[in-house]
Parts: C-alpha cells; structure tokens; sequence
C-alpha cells in the first residue's frame, strides 16, 4: 500500500500558535457520565481531572499560604488538588493541632478538634472561592508505618483499627454532615495501601460519607500499580470513580520492581465491567528520585493516562509534603507544560476519545510494548479526531481510513510549548507515514477537515 514519509507541511503552512487559555469553571458537584467514562459537572460539560498533588497543604501551610498556592496553580491550569485531611499519624497542623482528642497513636474520631478542623473549613472555602476541585484523603492509611490503619510495630492498633467500624462510619457521616455543604469536594479513601488490614473500618468511613453527602463522588487510593476496582468489589456502593497508581517497568524505588507502565494500567481498567470512570492518581513525581522525575516523565504519565482511557491525571512534585522553597518547586518545567494538555484536549471533544489498544490507528512505529518510551493513540468514537503522543521523534505509521471525511487535517503540537508546528491537509485516505519536526516529545493531531475544529490548543 502506498505510504508518504511527512515532515513538513504539504497544503496548508501556518505561523506557529500557541495554545489559548481552558474551559471556564466548571458547575459543581461533579457526577458520573451517562457513559460512565468521564466526569460531569451539573450541566453535563466534561470535568478533565488535573490535578495536584498537594497532600500536606492542609498541615503545612497557613490559610495565606494555602490561598497563594491554589492561585498559582490555577493559573497553571491544574483544576484539583489531592490534598489530607489529617496527613500521616502524629502529625500536627501549621498552629501545632492535631485532628482529634488523644496523644498518638491515640486519637479518638469521635471527639474531633474544633481549632483543628475550623482551618480545614477556611482553605476548602477559599478552593471554593478559586473554582478547585478538592479531593481529600481523610484517614491516610499508610505505605510505610506513617498511615493511620493497621498495627504499630508493637502490635498495638492503629486509630483506624482502634476506632472500629461502628466509629468510622460515625466519623463519615461527620465529615459528610460538616462538609457536604461543599460541592467542589470529593473523598478518596485508602492512601497508597490495599484495604485488607482495616476493610470493615474503611468501607464504614465509605458509607458514612455517602449516606451524609450522597452527592460527593469517592475514589480509593490503593497499593502501587493497583486500581481502586482491583481490591474492591465492583458492586462496592460507596466506590464511584477509581484511581489508578503506578510507575513503571525498571523503577527500582518501589515495592513493585517490576510495575507495569501507566498505560498498561490504563487499557486494562478501560476493559473492565462494569465500566466506570478512572484517572492516574498518583505516579512518579517531577524533582525526586533523580532523572525518574523529569518534566518529560510527568507528561508520559498524563498523556498515556488520557489516551489510553482515562478521564484525567494528577501531577506530583516535591510539593506533596510543602518543603522550604515550595515556592519555587511550584515553578517546575513539567507543571507549567501540562497546562498545554489539558488546553489541547478541551479543544475537542476529549471525552470521546477511545484508546487504539489493538494498534488498528496506529499500526506501526509505536515502540516496545511495557517499556518506558511507547506512543500511544486513541481514536474518537465517532471517527471525527485521534491524537497520538510520541515520547521522542520516530516514524509512526498511521492509518487514515479510520479518521472520517474526504480529507484529514494533520498538524504537530509540542506539548512542552503549547506550539502548533505544521498543518497540512491529506487527501489520501491510506497508511502514511509521520515523524515530528524534531527531537523531544510531540502530539500527532489528526482532525476530520469537514468538522471544522479550532487549532490545536485553541478554544473551540
């Protein structure tokens, strides 16, 4: 079958454009798609999850702080924070409170501080004054020891154990009761740890925010390279959106030495039945463990994510836990390019993106499956647009026929700058062939001429 090798624009040439601001605030609170693939506000506009990872904001920083944080990062284009309610076990806030009576590992959920729990109420105000979405974790259950459920090493029970489940679905409905007022809140529940050693515990917590605040959606953060639905019952009622956690193939920092890679996560959760809506919760972090958490790491993470059939990402940075120049961490090159994500999929309808798991989009040139460097492509499902993102420069081959319409506008989008390189139209409707216009990663856009899309990156 005839191919053609396009590097530079055939038809059409335009000046370079950069991309132009996101979608306005959304309507909360956010709920399921009548699809169950993505996230809706109340007026059924798709929600992109794109987050941040801010776990300590609610401990580390002052109400101040907190305001100057969610402005800089909404000015990024990050629409979310992953933040804990109460951190890790001991730990006290800014003003040196801690979140309920007692002296850890002692904390009694029934009698919780009011000093505590009164500057909680002042930041999620300000997150609702800023448009954020906030999803708080509010029992951490811990990785390594710092979490609250389980046993110390002296046998003695953790406040999630200690408490019980008739205790923790008391706590749920207080947090639903106090903060379902909130419609820009959500719950995950969990934190880095599979549920067996607190189940009873966590599915009380689950329930009692759901019979309080029925209307805030609930994740749950489990062990790295687990899903939510991996370790929960699909029919769980509390449990509306998963998360998916993992990092990759050869990352000697994790348990999990061998951990698949975010789109092998990604395509095996959008398999599943019952369907529900998934997002990359957590991965690796942009400024730790070396050249792991470069800027180009954090955006393989959230494109593979996107494409290969999630409804959106969360960024992380050094500024989960809010070091002495966090102001500077907040200036990362990877969380100021990923505001060019997520204007590039507001510029198309996104949500009808259906990842391209069997290769019949792009057909060639892909790169090693499970390894740290694979391009991957999703198709919309009504053939009108595709996208796909290449880690580095290489000649991918692409069939067109599955693109609708007479002719297929094709243009290259640097995802570092937001820049729109080339457009050139494609009459032949065949297998071609396309390598970006230098080294680094790119996006392939492939439009339908007939539908008139806005550039890449531009608002519709």
């Amino acid at each position: 079958m005839k191919t053609a090798l396009f590097t530079i624009p055939l038809l059409l040439t335009a000046a370079m454009l950069e991309t132009r601001g996101v979608a306005g605030a959304p309507t909360f609170p956010l709920k399921v798609s009548e699809n169950r693939r993505y996230l809706v506000d109340q007026n059924g506009a798709p929600f992109l999850y794109h987050a941040d990872t801010a776990w300590m904001l609610l401990l580390k920083l002052t109400e101040t702080e907190a305001r100057e944080y969610m402005a800089r990062r909404k000015e990024q284009g990050f629409n979310a924070l992953q933040v804990m309610l109460t951190g890790f076990l001991g730990m006290t806030n800014r003003a040196g409170e801690l979140p309920f009576a007692g002296t850890p590992p002692e904390q009694d959920f029934a009698q919780p501080n009011e000093r505590f729990f009164t500057h909680v109420d002042r930041v999620i105000a300000e997150a609702e004054r800023q448009g954020m979405l906030l999803a708080i974790a509010p029992a951490w259950s811990g990785c390594c020891g710092e979490g609250w459920a389980g046993k110390l090493g002296d046998g003695r029970l953790k406040p999630m154990n200690a408490n019980g489940p008739a205790k923790c679905h008391a706590f749920g409905k207080w947090l639903g009761t106090r903060y379902g007022r909130f419609s820009h809140v959500m719950w995950i529940l969990g934190g880095d740890n599979d549920p067996d050693n607190a189940r009873a515990e966590i599915r009380a917590l689950g329930l009692g925010l759901k019979e309080a605040a029925p209307h805030q959606l609930i994740t749950y953060h489990a062990a790295s390279s687990h899903s939510s639905t991996d370790v929960w019952p699909a029919d769980e009622p509390w449990l509306d959106v998963s998360m998916v956690y993992t990092y990759f193939r050869g990352f000697d920092k994790a348990w999990n030495k061998n951990q698949p890679d975010v789109y092998e996560v990604s395509h095996a959760e959008f398999a599943k039945i019952p369907v529900r809506p998934f997002f990359l919760g957590e991965s690796t972090y942009e400024g730790e463990h070396g050249d792991w958490g470069s800027a180009l790491q954090a955006r393989k993470q959230a494109y593979w994510c996107v494409l290969g059939g999630g409804c959106g990402h969360a960024y992380g940075s050094p500024n989960w836990n809010f070091p002495a120049h966090w102001r500077d961490v907040l200036e990362l090159p990877g969380a100021n390019s990923l505001k060019h994500l997520r204007a590039l999929l507001e510029s198309r309808s996104w949500c009808k993106l259906m990842p391209d798991i069997n290769n019949l989009v792009a057909m060639d040139g892909c790169g090693r499956f499970a390894t740290n460097d694979y391009t991957l492509t999703a198709l919309a499902c009504d053939g009108s647009f595709a996208l796909s993102y290449l880690p580095r420069k290489r000649a991918l081959t692409i069939d067109l026929s599955k693109v609708t319409g007479p002719k297929v506008v094709a243009a290259w989008f640097n995802p570092r700058t937001g820049q729109t390189m080339h457009f050139w139209e494609i009459t032949e409707k065949n297998r071609q062939i396309f390598e970006p216009p230098s080294d680094g990663d790119w996006v392939l856009v492939l439009d339908d001429a007939s539908r008139n899309h806005p550039p890449p990156g531009q608002k519709p």
